[in-house]
């Protein structure tokens, strides 16, 4: 009977199924390659098919499930033959399975096989078949041929993993395996010289030799990994470089030539580098990772990390402290630069309290506060200090002692009305006036000098006004004053500046500064003395020039009293002297109150205090110690370390948090006028602590830059 011109039904749905057998495998295939590769999503092919056909009796969709359910198995090596045909349904499409059964070995066992009646006849599988004898008797073995100890079926391994299903001459015997034992030699010849298996022989030895398009494809996106690692690697150690020493990365965006330090140092290393050559030489279009918004991306991730290391070394440690400080739109606190709109006491216990939960720090370990002497900052009724705490009553309040000693200084200026100093100054120009005292006659002569010999006529007038103003005893007295008081405060000053302070050894020192005013109080004559022999060496009269006297404006709500502004040899000592040396040791006795008494609790703990102190008073010491910080020790707590630890976390001074600032002004220059409050944030994290950038793990940095984003570029 002729083959009819109109495929049958059956002929159709056969037809179908090997499409869609095949879309399935090839599905397979990218899925599985992509999802080794870990770059891009899963490719989902999905297979139309009509509501009303079936192919076999099953719909797509559930050959799709039972294919699908082959390649989410594994190789069980608890099974005695785990490549046994019958422990899999189906084809087998995952590549890295097929890889680990080509390198396991194939299922050919050598046990007792058991008995079939066949036509009459009991008939057995043999293990002679596992090799072809040539005519010479030479035994060539089969690695294709595998028994299935679980079907009790001969199979083809190399058809079972590489037969294209779509193959005209493909037949499933050899893949669902063959149990006709009385015809097994003729199906073996047969199936050795047939296409499809000839195919898949020659598929199976590229296998062999790891030639595959999938391996190839592997060394390839590995090599280009590696390339775009190097070329991030250094882009990531330049921009360290650059934020490290407060320049800018990128130039005016809105000229044309103006390419920044950034680029400028890139084009640098590539003239001997080759990686950053060839990213150079790259045509406009091609990534690059040279944009202002990469810059952006690995600013924030490195800033991040550094943080996080931070941040790690704060959590594992037992307490901590708080130190925030502001200017007029940015509020420094922890760990960066946040903006504020609202500068009230509410706004900042908030901003304190929403970064340390971003940051992972609980609040309740604080034991200490350190802020200027703002009324917000520090005020007892609503200020931030009683906000914190009222949620952590054993976060202590300590105004920055470096402030308050600034601050000292300032008032005594202003108590004698002669001498303007700044308000923020560190030290209060203490180098400025001494090195006017120690070269006084230096500057004198080059004053006078400048008089004589310039012919220009401003220069002259100033340095004339200049010279009439130091050559009086009045301006050499004051000069011998203000340095022999900012010399005490001096050493003070710097040393409360350092990071590694304690309130012990700063309380110490301005007990020393008070006890140098209070002898400067006693000595004045010493004043005078060394006034006179400054005038003397340049020829300046000891006495006071006679002036008419000068007298104030009295307003209709003044009380009439002493008036005059002068200052004679009789009244320096009342109305200069002693209003400045007083106003500076009654300022250092009631600004740091506060700080007293909290060296007073911890009091007990200094060496000095236990040698001196009768028992009972040590006992009695202790047990008050213990019902202030009850909820972190308890009565055993002598073996314990945390009365020292919370000893050593309250703040002395904000003056990091002043530095901040100090660094602030070098970054956000004109060349970043315009930049963005995170961006500046993350920059000035990363050149204040430039110290630790080295503990940031660069291929970490590179991992998580590659996981941000959906990248073209794979660096896994």
């Amino acid at each position: 009977m002729n083959n009819p011109k109109v495929p049958s039904g059956a002929a159709k749905r056969k037809k179908k199924l090997q499409q869609t057998q095949h879309l399935l495998k090839t599905n397979a295939k990218i899925k599985n390659y992509f999802e080794c590769n870990r770059h891009v999503n899963d490719v989902n092919i999905e297979v139309e098919e009509d509501q009303d056909r079936t192919i076999a009796g099953k719909s797509t969709e559930s050959c799709t499930l039972e294919v699908q359910s082959t390649s989410t198995q594994e190789l069980n090596f608890k099974l005695d033959y785990p490549t046994d045909r019958g422990h899999f349904k189906g084809p087998i499409i995952d590549s890295k399975l097929k890889r680990t059964i080509l390198t396991y070995g194939p299922c050919r066992p050598l046990i007792q096989f058991p008995y079939r009646i066949i036509h009459g006849n009991n008939r057995k599988f043999s293990v002679d078949y596992y090799n072809m004898k040539t005519k010479t008797g030479v035994l060539i073995p089969r690695l294709w041929l595998c028994y299935s100890v679980k079907l009790d079926k001969v199979y083809c391994e190399t058809c079972w993993l590489f037969v294209d299903y779509n193959h005209r001459n493909f037949k499933s015997e050899w893949v669902e395996g063959i149990d006709d034992w009385q015809h097994l030699s003729q199906k073996i010849i047969s199936h050795e010289i047939s296409g499809p298996h000839l195919d898949v022989m020659q598929l199976r030895l590229v296998w062999t030799n790891n030639c595959t398009i999938d391996k190839e494809l592997e060394v390839q996106i590995s090599n280009e990994a590696k390339y775009w690692r190097d070329v991030l690697g250094r882009i990531i150690k330049i921009i360290l470089s650059l934020t490290a020493g407060n320049l800018a990365l990128r130039g005016n965006e809105t000229k044309q030539f103006c390419e920044g330090n950034f680029l400028r140092t890139v084009k640098l290393f590539a003239e001997f580098d080759p990686f950053l050559r060839t990213v150079l030489d790259k045509k406009d279009g091609q990534i690059k990772y040279l944009s202002p918004a990469i810059q952006n991306e690995l600013i924030e991730i490195l800033s991040c990390n550094l943080r996080k290391i931070i941040c790690d070394e704060i959590k594992i440690s037992t307490f901590f402290s708080i130190i925030v400080d502001s200017t007029q739109d940015i509020t420094k606190v922890v760990l960066g630069f946040y903006a504020i709109d609202h500068h009230g006491a509410k706004e900042y216990t908030n901003l304190i309290i929403n970064v340390l939960s971003q940051l992972g720090l609980d609040i309740s370990k604080c034991r200490g506060q350190g802020y200027d002497g703002a009324a917000v900052m520090s005020g007892i009724y609503s200020g931030v200090q009683k906000r914190i705490q009222d949620i952590v009553p054993n976060a202590h309040f300590v105004h920055c002692c470096a402030h308050n000693l600034n601050l000292v200084i300032c008032d005594s200026a202003k108590s004698s009305d002669t001498v303007r100093l700044c308000a923020t100054r560190w030290e209060a120009r203490h180098q400025a006036i001494f090195a006017l005292k120690e070269r006084f006659n230096d500057v004198l002569i080059t004053l006078t000098k400048i008089t004589l010999t310039t012919t220009n006529g401003d220069e002259r007038n100033v340095s004339k006004s200049i010279r009439s103003k130091l050559d009086s005893v009045e301006f050499v007295l004051l000069l011998c004053l203000w340095e022999r008081v900012l010399r005490s405060m001096q050493g003070v000053s710097k040393v409360l500046q350092s990071v590694d302070i304690n309130i012990q050894t700063s309380c110490g020192l301005l007990e020393q500064a008070i006890g140098s005013l209070s002898e400067l109080r006693q000595n004045y004559n010493d004043i005078v003395n060394i006034a006179n022999d400054l005038c003397s060496k340049w020829g300046i009269s000891s006495k006071f020039p006679s002036k008419r006297k000068q007298f104030t404006k009295l307003h209709f709500d003044e009380i009439d009293g002493d008036r005059r502004l002068n200052i004679t040899e009789e009244n320096f000592r009342i109305k200069i002297f002693y209003p400045v040396v007083d106003t500076a040791l009654a300022q250092l006795r009631s600004r740091f109150k506060g700080l007293k008494v909290i060296v007073s609790t911890f009091e007990f703990l200094n060496p000095t205090f236990l040698r001196s102190t009768e028992e009972n008073d040590l006992k009695k010491c202790s047990f008050d110690f213990i019902q202030h910080y009850k909820s972190d020790v308890t009565s055993d707590f002598t073996r314990q370390l945390l009365t020292c630890i919370i000893f050593l976390t309250i703040p002395v001074t904000v003056a990091s948090a002043e530095r901040s600032f100090s660094k602030l002004k070098l970054i956000k220059n004109y060349l970043r006028n315009s930049t963005s409050q995170e961006r500046l944030s993350n920059i000035s994290v990363l050149s204040i602590e430039r110290g630790r950038t080295d503990e940031i793990n660069i291929e970490k940095i590179i991992t998580d830059f590659a996981n941000a984003k959906a990248r073209k570029k794979m660096f896994f």
